[in-house]
């Protein structure tokens, strides 16, 4: 198989309607993000991506133009999930017959598989509010299903087997994540650590599809 062929098929796997995140990289240190849609390509031609709203985003809308090197990223979704990343640039804004951007076919296609029950070691920190404590601590790994929280047991932790916890990440470059809820599945106690396994809810099934893409591509 040609890397053409390769980009091909890994570009096949994202379906029409499928949600995107797209990075652009301005310079060094400015880079812009932002979710849409993928709505189609042509192979070895152009990729076609839904035109955001840019009525409230002076900035967005100022730095969307032709040569603008860009990163997109996907979840696919099926019987084992895979994260799709490549890094393209954008050829031109088109407004008919619907707001669309085109992108360029990348040269290449980053593809990670996404089991169910893999577990991807992390060290992001965490904070969550207890009664009236603050209890900092660490994620030690995390799948699309629930994750390993770590913390020190010179904190006031006081949950249980069943309880309910929300917590945030602290590290800069993931501070959009917040308010991710869980149900604690399993508390394990060390000489100086809680070992804390936390089932995921439903509602915030989005946001770790999206923390899982960031944790395996950025």
């Amino acid at each position: 198989m040609t890397s053409e062929e390769e980009v091909t098929k890994s570009i096949s796997m994202l379906t029409s309607g499928s949600t995107i995140i797209v990075e652009l990289s301005l310079y060094s240190t400015k880079k812009i993000k932002f979710k849409t849609v993928f709505i189609g390509f042509l192979p070895n031609q152009f990729i076609l991506i839904q035109l955001p709203n840019l009525s409230q985003n002076t900035e967005l809308a100022a730095n969307l133009k032709q040569g603008v090197a860009c990163t997109i990223r996907s979840l696919v979704e099926g019987k084992e999930g895979a994260v799709v990343a490549f890094i393209t640039s954008i050829e031109r804004l088109v407004n008919i017959p619907a707001k669309m951007l085109v992108l360029n076919i990348p040269t290449k296609v980053a593809l990670q598989n996404l089991r169910k029950r893999t577990r991807i070691e992390t060290q992001l920190n965490f904070e969550t509010m207890l009664k009236e404590h603050t209890v900092k601590g660490v994620i030690v790994n995390i799948s699309i299903d629930g994750c390993l929280l770590s913390i020190p047991k010179d904190q006031p932790f006081d949950k249980a087997e069943g309880d309910s916890i929300c917590y945030s990440i602290l590290d800069k470059s993931f501070e959009g994540f917040k308010s991710i809820k869980g149900e604690i599945c399993n508390i394990r106690a060390t000489s100086k650590f809680y070992k804390v396994g936390v089932k995921f809810q439903d509602e915030t099934s989005e946001l770790i599809k999206e923390l899982l893409i960031k944790i395996l591509i950025c």
